[in-house]
């Protein structure tokens, strides 16, 4: 299940530039900005370079780390995983493994991360704007939870049930013991807050803002809810996954306004750095 997640996020963001590839290649020889207009968000070579690098280098090491070197992998050996050691918060809502709604999570999720498709009502200078955001809002928010599901070794709830109602696959590659934080949950409100963030900047004014604003949420909120209810995580690990997403959901574009026409204007000085704020 791991494995498959984090390779559905990859496979994402790859779409991401290849879209945009394309896009460019139609416009070419036309009087058109692929870098925008720097109005809203801007892109900069060294921080985008920064952001990019510092999410290929956090997904990318999970990959290395856990398939190849298989650092801390767990095997199962037939422990009894008792309920009563459970904290209280989380033992309310434990669920055994329901198939069913793990794969209705998986189509949610990728849905949640679909949303940013409203961007397209952008015009076309700031897509690729857009675009780059995006990819590194998928990128960080996935390599910062599973780094730390590397790290950290909890026990899935369907674990404290019947043996015979266990996932084998996720049994057979170690992924039972990755329940924090949730990785679909990290990612759902990580799109959700970077969908409501970046519309809600383009367009202030639309009768749309709200719609789409709690629409996202409310795709991110179901697929916690599945997640939760499919055995596949404690509350607490959802928890943890909307706090990661929904930061760097907000951070990643935020970051991005530095610099922009209408916003703050960073400058490195000899002596330090000004910032000014434009109106």
């Amino acid at each position: 299940m791991k494995k498959y997640f984090v390779k559905k996020v990859l496979c994402f963001v790859v779409f991401v530039f290849v879209f945009f590839q394309t896009v460019a290649d139609e416009n070419k020889g036309e009087s058109f900005n692929f870098w925008g207009s720097g109005d809203i968000f801007a892109l900069n070579p060294v921080k985008d370079g920064v952001l990019l690098g510092s999410g290929i280098l956090l997904s990318g090491g999970d990959l290395l780390l856990d398939n190849v070197m298989k650092v801390n992998r767990q095997e199962y050996k037939g422990k009894f995983y008792d309920k009563n050691d459970v904290n209280g918060f989380d033992r309310k809502l434990m669920h055994s493994y329901s198939k069913n709604r793990d794969r209705a999570g998986d189509c949610l999720v990728a849905l949640t991360m679909a949303t940013p498709a409203v961007l397209a009502f952008t015009e076309k200078e700031e897509w690729l704007t857009a675009g780059v955001m995006y990819a590194e809002t998928l990128l960080i928010a996935n390599g910062i939870k599973e780094m730390t599901k590397l790290s950290v070794t909890r026990a899935r709830p369907y674990m404290y049930y019947e043996p015979s109602t266990f996932p084998e696959d996720d049994i057979d590659d170690g992924d039972w013991a990755n329940s924090f934080p949730s990785g679909h949950s990290t990612i759902a409100f990580a799109s959700a807050t970077f969908t409501s963030y970046t519309f809600a900047k383009y367009f202030p004014d639309s009768s749309l803002k709200i719609p789409v604003i709690a629409g996202s949420y409310a795709m991110a909120f179901g697929v916690a809810a599945l997640r939760v209810s499919s055995g596949n995580h404690f509350m607490s690990d959802v928890l943890a996954g909307a706090a990661i997403g929904s930061a760097v959901g907000f951070l990643v574009p935020w970051l991005h306004t530095f610099n922009a026409k209408n916003d703050l204007n960073v400058t490195l000085l000899s002596n330090g750095f000004s910032v000014a704020k434009k109106f």
